[in-house]
């Protein structure tokens, strides 16, 4: 009986840690050696008259997924684009700070993005003349 439970146990033990370390491995390189896919979950735009208001990124001109590829310093619009939307962007200045990425650059708008480095939350703001723009999402390691 007690071999019985000690291999059951065993073999729980094994099944529990092959099912954690993909997970594990996946937010373990989360730190900007390796390319990512990030994808936009809510968004808000405000101006200096109207003050803020919820959006998405479709209405605010931006793709909802985007892969950043910090060695080759771009970030790439994935999927279908409005016409006239730029497929890519450079990234000016990336940097690892108290766990977090934070990237930053220029298209239109002065932009910035910040990104946990353990969990994937992703905070991207934009700002122009008496404009603002913030997205809300997560970032992971394709797999």
């Amino acid at each position: 009986m007690y071999t019985i439970l000690k291999s059951v146990l065993i073999l729980c033990v094994a099944v529990a840690t092959l099912c954690v370390i993909p997970v594990h491995r996946a937010w373990a390189d989360l730190d900007g050696s390796v390319p990512i896919l990030c994808g936009i979950v809510s968004a808000a735009g405000c101006d200096s008259i109207d003050g803020c208001e919820a959006a998405t990124a479709d209405d605010l001109g931006l793709p909802q997924f985007f892969r950043i590829d910090f060695k080759a310093k771009r970030i790439t619009a994935l999927g279908v684009l409005e016409e006239g939307m730029k497929k890519e962007t450079e990234i000016r200045s990336f940097e690892r700070r108290d766990g977090m990425l934070i990237l930053q650059g220029v298209d239109l708008r002065g932009w910035s993005m910040v990104i946990t480095e353990k969990i994937g939350k992703m905070t991207l703001t934009a700002s122009g003349v008496e404009e603002a723009f913030v997205f809300f999402g997560a970032c992971i390691i394709p797999q």
